[in-house]
């Protein structure tokens, strides 16, 4: 998938003289090969020096660096497909529209993430004694998964949906060498704060999964791995786009663990696998 939408679903602080830029490229991107930024700026009702920040905010030099990525775009016959969903819009369409988000997930996540934090979360939980993971609504999902997949190779995870079931846990057997996974689209839940709150008052590190990396959450967090959503809809794809993300993020993490104890996973994803086969 093209740089370019990757850059444009993951950007999140459009101004609106931006978004109005942004709705033009994602409805029209042939459109941007044959305009000036001043044609551009025309109809969009914004300007020929909006057009050239909009370029830079989505990390090019320029609007021809802009302009470029479009013409690599539209020759690999890619078609961004991001545009919202209509009314009574065709099946065809509608099928594109969600493929493209889906397929723009590793992108994003990989333009967002580097290697590094996933090394020094991965490093944290090598040191943990225990682990607390927490989410709510759909990143309770997540939640699980993650228990799922770490309790398989032998790493005590701890996971409760119920908010004063996890607070309880996490203050009777949390020990300062502990971290928190702490599971958040938002960044903003009450909960998840909370949770935040209670993890740093008792000395634990915490990494978060999140799409926005300038909310408190993020900020007062060891680690941050963020998710991807996209923030242009008025029917809300980001709902599943982000829990698809958050899935992606957790696959990764757990991957990078496994690599750096390839032969211990193994051995124990081998147990519990034969485990299951004889006795269910």
């Amino acid at each position: 998938m093209n740089s370019l939408f990757a850059r444009l679903s993951a950007e999140k602080h459009f101004t609106a003289s931006e978004r109005k830029i942004a709705d033009l490229l994602l409805k029209n991107p042939k459109s941007f090969l044959e305009a000036t930024t001043a044609k551009i700026g025309d109809k969009t009702q914004t300007s020929s020096a909006a057009v050239v920040r909009f370029a830079k905010k989505l990390g090019y030099a320029g609007f021809p660096a802009l302009r470029l990525d479009i013409a690599l775009a539209m020759s690999d016959n890619e078609q961004p497909a991001l545009s919202e969903i209509a009314a009574d819009e065709p099946f065809d369409d509608i099928l594109a529209k969600t493929s493209t988000r889906f397929k723009l997930i590793p992108d994003v996540v990989a333009q967002q993430n580097n290697a590094d934090n996933f090394l020094t979360a991965t490093q944290l939980i090598e040191q943990a004694q225990h682990i607390f993971v927490y989410g709510i609504a759909a990143s309770s999902l997540v939640a699980q998964d993650l228990q799922q997949k770490f309790t398989r190779i032998g790493i005590e995870v701890t996971y409760h949906a119920d908010f004063h079931q996890m607070i309880t846990s996490v203050q009777a057997i949390a020990t300062d060498n502990d971290i928190s996974i702490i599971i958040s689209e938002s960044g903003n839940t009450y909960e998840t704060l909370k949770f935040q709150k209670i993890s740093l008052d008792l000395h634990l590190k915490t990494i978060v999964m999140t799409s926005n990396p300038d909310t408190p959450l993020a900020t007062k967090s060891q680690v941050v791995l963020q998710t991807a959503t996209q923030e242009f809809d008025k029917v809300r794809f980001a709902s599943t786009t982000g829990l698809l993300s958050q899935l992606y993020v957790v696959d990764i993490l757990f991957y990078t663990y496994i690599s750096r104890h390839y032969d211990d996973a193994q051995e124990k994803i081998a147990l519990t696998r034969a485990r299951i086969d004889q006795d269910l």
